[in-house]
């Protein structure tokens, strides 16, 4: 009998410690990247990657989101970020969510989706700065 209940136990205990496994059509989680010293964290498809990259959006005093006018997130074809010496920061397929560890001072942000290009100047400080980029309906690829 006491070995019947220690083994009851056992198989409760290991119930309990298996994680379900992951959803194997699931994206994986976002990374903090670099290139040329800055970092990045960048993705957002899907509820469970933008919670991840918001959850670590304090430590990264930019963010872009790339959206259409309905309100839909898109991936940006292009996306680059220049101060007043140059691009700082540029790649293909970007977003929904771009986080950018930059320092301090005034930035341009281009991005283009279906052709179309967005630009907004953006002064980053110490606290996070939120920039939404939107496209009409139309720029979002079928």
């Amino acid at each position: 009998m006491g070995l019947g209940l220690a083994l009851l136990f056992t198989c409760a205990a290991l119930a309990q410690t298996v994680s379900p496994p992951a959803d194997a059509g699931a994206p994986p989680p976002p990374r903090v990247r670099s290139v040329d010293g800055i970092e990045y964290l960048n993705g957002g498809a899907g509820e469970e990657a933008r919670a991840a990259i918001d959850a670590q959006r304090s430590a990264f005093p930019l963010r872009v989101v790339f959206s259409v006018a309905s309100g839909a997130y898109v991936v940006a074809d292009r996306v680059d970020i220049s101060d007043a010496q140059g691009k700082v920061l540029g790649f293909d397929h970007a977003g929904p969510m771009l986080l950018v560890k930059l320092p301090p001072g005034d930035y341009t942000v281009d991005a283009s989706v279906g052709g179309r290009s967005e630009q907004r100047k953006v002064r980053v400080g110490r606290e996070s700065t939120t920039v939404n980029l939107r496209w009409p309906d139309e720029a979002k690829p079928r």
